[in-house]
């Protein structure tokens, strides 16, 4: 069995060491990071890892930044991997389901900005829920980065006072078209459930930053209004 780099024979090893690891720059889960889903990338040990992984993440439920549990998430989310990438939501549907919960507790434990947009991802994940389970931590770093779907023009969307805007120049957001936020009674299936999780969990905050990213943006280049969503994906 191959891992991202080549043989994945000190996998299990890896796994062991990394299981009383709960600091993400500990040794074992650097590794594990860098040849189980190396900037997205993924492998045949990359599964065959999820069920350890998951256990990983279970034992230690309390954990609000646990990298098993990222782990876990980012190799079933991935879109870049082997023939059996189609199919891993159903052979590991036991462990999905087992980390669902255990996800969404997360959402109770973390306070700041960036953890509540990383653990909305994770749930986002395991859940299947569109193009946010990959791309939600864009909005990490209040800034998304797209091409305006109608002239292919670069568009810089950053984040003033909480609210976003979108700009030619990513230094002159203070001039930015504001970002019409979307109506929350028209969301689809997985922003509403996005929503919903941050309104459960008291996050509101990151919940009108939602909003405005399943909005519309106009381009600052030909005026055109698009998707938000739409334009990330």
């Amino acid at each position: 069995m191959r891992d991202v780099y080549g043989s994945a024979a000190d996998i299990p090893a890896l796994l062991d060491a990394a299981a009383s690891a709960t600091d993400w720059d500990a040794p074992a889960w650097r590794v594990l990071w860098l040849r189980l889903c190396h900037q997205g990338s993924v492998a045949p040990a990359s599964y065959a890892a999820l069920p350890a992984l998951a256990r990983i993440a279970e034992s230690r439920a309390d954990l609000a930044l646990d990298p098993a549990l990222f782990l876990a998430a980012s190799i079933i989310a991935s879109k870049d991997g082997p023939p059996e990438i189609s199919d891993v939501r159903n052979v590991y549907a036991a462990q999905i389901t087992a980390l669902r919960p255990v996800a969404e507790y997360k959402l109770e434990l973390v306070r700041k900005r960036p953890d509540v947009l990383y653990a909305l991802e994770v749930v986002a994940a395991f859940e299947d829920l569109s193009i946010w389970q990959r791309d939600l931590d864009r909005l990490v770093n209040e800034e998304v980065e797209l091409d305006c779907p109608s002239c292919n023009h670069y568009i810089y969307l950053g984040l003033v006072d909480g609210a976003l805007v979108a700009t030619a120049d990513r230094d002159a957001v203070g001039d930015g078209l504001p970002v019409q936020p979307a109506d929350p009674g028209g969301l689809g299936a997985a922003e509403a459930r996005l929503l919903a999780l941050c309104r459960a969990h008291n996050h509101a905050a990151v919940s009108r930053e939602l909003l405005q990213l399943f909005g519309q943006a106009t381009c600052p280049h030909c005026g055109a209004t698009f998707s938000v969503a739409d334009a990330m994906a």
